[in-house]
Order: structure tokens, then sequence, then C-alpha cells
């Protein structure tokens, strides 16, 4: 049996507003596309895996509706204290971030992985300008323009930085997104930024490392799988950045890289020929 006929077309989740933003992890699973004065409608087959552990989760009562109430594309979840919806989705309640996501042809519409595991570690970022190097669909520069600062998002795929832009449209952030399409090798010595994103393949990274000129930066990297992530991280360890914290989901790793400004070695390193 097909999973959309175990759900209903549609679910009134009933509760009053600090109800419902109270049970919203669950409840964005269930794609919710209204709200009405009796609680909040959904529509549940238009994501029927992430709707079925929002109802299995959720602990307020739920009525079936008949008429579908649409067909938000693509769909809503949430990780940490981020809310992704489409254009379709109601708005965040207090408590979450909100990031809008609109389909395109760039990156895909479904947060990879990998894209969670970077989102749930963007609280652990010093504050200051950002560079997304190999920027995808825009959700990692949309979190930190919507929180943090300013950014500049580089893809060498113009379709994902035209996916990109309309997303920050829809949040009201294009303003604050410097996009730039081209190679990273060549993008990134132009840039300016002190945190730089790289959820990437291996082959990125190493164009990364070759453009990079490391002097106190703070690096959240991304991408690889755990099994295969060592020679990268080897590489980044040789250019003097070293591991702050690593994070792990179905086999991708997420790391935070950290490296110290240039005079603070340089002194360090004087202090340290001085005891010889």
């Amino acid at each position: 049996m097909d999973s959309n006929d175990l759900l209903p077309p549609g679910i009134l989740v009933h509760g009053s507003p600090r109800e419902i933003g109270r049970h919203f992890a669950a409840i964005a699973l269930m794609q919710p596309v209204d709200r009405t004065v009796d609680g909040v409608i959904c529509a549940p087959r238009a994501a029927p895996e992430l709707a079925a552990r929002g109802l299995a989760r959720c602990r307020l009562p739920v009525t079936s509706l008949r008429d579908p109430p649409g067909w938000p594309d693509p769909p809503a979840q949430t990780v940490a204290n981020w809310y992704i919806k489409s254009p379709e989705h109601i708005g965040a309640p207090a408590g979450f971030d909100e990031l809008v996501q609109v389909a395109g042809e760039g990156f895909g519409t479904w947060p990879h992985p990998t894209t969670l595991l970077c989102l749930g570690a963007l609280g652990l970022l010093p504050d200051g300008p950002a560079i997304d190097l190999g920027c995808g669909s825009g959700l990692l520069a949309q979190a930190w323009a919507t929180t943090r600062g300013p950014v500049t998002a580089i893809d060498i795929d113009n379709r994902a930085i035209t996916q990109a832009q309309s997303s920050m449209a829809h949040a009201g952030l294009d303003t604050r997104v410097d996009f730039r399409c081209g190679p990273i090798g060549r993008l990134l010595p132009g840039a300016l930024g002190t945190v730089l994103f790289a959820n990437v393949p291996p082959i990125a990274h190493h164009e990364i490392m070759a453009a990079l000129r490391p002097n106190g930066q703070t690096l959240l990297m991304s991408g690889l799988r755990v099994s295969a992530a060592a020679p990268i991280l080897d590489a980044y360890t040789h250019l003097g950045f070293r591991i702050a914290r690593a994070s792990e989901s179905d086999g991708w790793g997420c790391w935070v890289l950290t490296h110290p400004p240039t005079a603070t070695r340089s002194r360090s390193a004087k202090k340290g020929n001085n005891h010889r």
C-alpha cells in the first residue's frame, strides 16, 4: 500500500497558538499550510514519511480533513531551532528561526544530511562576515544572513545561484547576501569573511585549500563521509587548522575547524624561541 493511502488528505491539529508553538517541531513535519481559530491545517501527503513521524510525536488532538489543503513544495521540516519551509507553508512561531526554500534545479529541494548537520553547528561559530563556498540552494547562507551577518555566497552552477537568490528574495534577505557565480579557486581570494562554510565534495575541498590564505578563520566543513574524511582533515591540519568540534549523522560528518591569526602564531613562535 502506498504511504499516501495511510494518511488523510488533510489534518487539523487542535491547539492554542502557545500549544502549537510548543509542539511545532512535530507539527512542521505534517506540513502546516494554514492557521484557523482551532489550530493549524496540515497537508501530510506532501511528505508522507515526515508526516507519519510528526503524527507519532505530536501530543495535540488531530482531526482528519476530507478536502486536501494544498501541496507545498518543497516539504517543511525542523532541525535544532531552524524551521525550513516553502513559500506555501505557514510562518515560524516564536522560538524558531525561519528559512525559506523554493523549488529549483540547482541543488534539489530536500536538505542533505550534511546541510542539517551544518545548520545544527552554526551556533558554535563566532560572529562575523561569512563566505559560503559552494552555496548550493543557499540554506546555510540564508541561515547566517537571518541571524548573524552578511554573506558572500559562491557557486559554479548558475542554476544553484538562481535558486538560492529566489529563496533569499522570498525570505526578504536578498540585500544581505552577495552572490557570485564561478569557480571557488578564482573567487575565494577576493571574498571577505572570517567564517567559512564548505559543505562540498572532496574535489572542491582541494580547490579551497589551494586558494585559501589561512589567517584566523573558522571553517565549518562537511560534504564528506566520516570514513573518507581523514585525508581532507589532515590536509587542513597541515594548513594550521585544528578540529574544535565534530558531529555525525547517517555516516556523514561535520567539523568546526579553527585557525589562529598569523600575528598570534608569530608571537607564540618567538616566545618559544626565547626559552630555548
